[in-house]
């Protein structure tokens, strides 16, 4: 009997001590569970910004193609975009924080021999996006006109008293082998180092007359001097005419009244 009562005591032990630890393991597992939370994850989309681009263009000018990358994921994360064009390629990473959209771009310099048509290739993933490029070739019309200047000196006034009126007398002459029309741009620097533009083109038929290979133009312009009048005032100033060709650059110089 006594054997009998101790064996039927440790199994009511043991049983109990199993009951236990199978509550406390199931009571572990449902706690891990509830905390668990789903991996949070950036993902990218791709599409080209025609509008920022610049896809057409002379050689030696640069092509731009810009993109932009949208993160419509629940994580920052940061895209690997590529870019193809000919023999060219490049690679950007594009930093995007979760539901936000970033912009990027691609540069191509082009060079002389580089024109044609070309299909620009934007990757990201599995997603590429192409757009059209055009490279033009550059013509130089060698059958131009040149304009060289010089100041006529002796038919200026360059130095005058303050309220008195400079005159600039400019020649220029055709020494390309095409007739053409001068166009002038001025510029004063003052002694203080301002800048003003000078209004100096042709009047009546010489603003539209073309000028022969060997032939030359007079252009004439007068400038006010004294207060209020683009600050020539009393000093030594710098003045410069150019045309698309040559520059000539001479001094004039303004007194102050005795």
């Amino acid at each position: 009997m006594m054997m009998t009562r101790k064996s039927t005591l440790l199994a009511l032990v043991l049983m109990t001590s199993m009951a236990f630890s199978v509550m406390a393991c199931g009571e572990s597992a449902d706690d891990t569970t509830g905390d668990e939370t789903p991996n949070a994850t950036a993902s990218f989309t791709l599409e080209l910004n025609t509008a920022g681009s610049t896809l057409s263009v002379d050689e030696g000018q640069a092509v731009e193609v810009a993109f932009n990358v949208e993160n419509t994921g629940d994580a920052d994360g940061t895209a690997t975009v590529t870019f193809s064009l000919g023999d060219f390629t490049d690679t950007a990473e594009i930093a995007v924080a979760a539901g936000s959209t970033e912009a990027g771009s691609f540069s191509w310099t082009t060079a002389a021999g580089d024109a044609g048509s070309y299909s620009a290739e934007v990757t990201l993933g599995e997603t590429t996006v192409t757009a059209g490029v055009e490279v033009s070739e550059v013509i130089i019309d060698e059958a131009s006109a040149f304009f060289e200047l010089s100041i006529d000196t002796e038919a200026s006034t360059l130095t005058v008293v303050e309220g008195e009126s400079l005159k600039v007398v400019v020649v220029g002459m055709n020494t390309g082998d095409a007739e053409g029309i001068i166009e002038l741009t001025g510029q004063i620097t003052m002694e203080g180092g301002a800048v003003g533009a000078l209004d100096i083109r042709p009047q009546g038929e010489e603003a539209t007359t073309p000028i022969a290979p060997g032939q030359g133009v007079q252009i004439q312009a007068t400038l006010p001097t004294g207060p209020g009048e683009q600050e020539l005032s009393a000093g030594t100033h710098s003045l410069e005419i150019s045309s698309l060709h040559d520059s000539v650059t001479t001094e004039i110089v303004i007194t102050a009244p005795q």
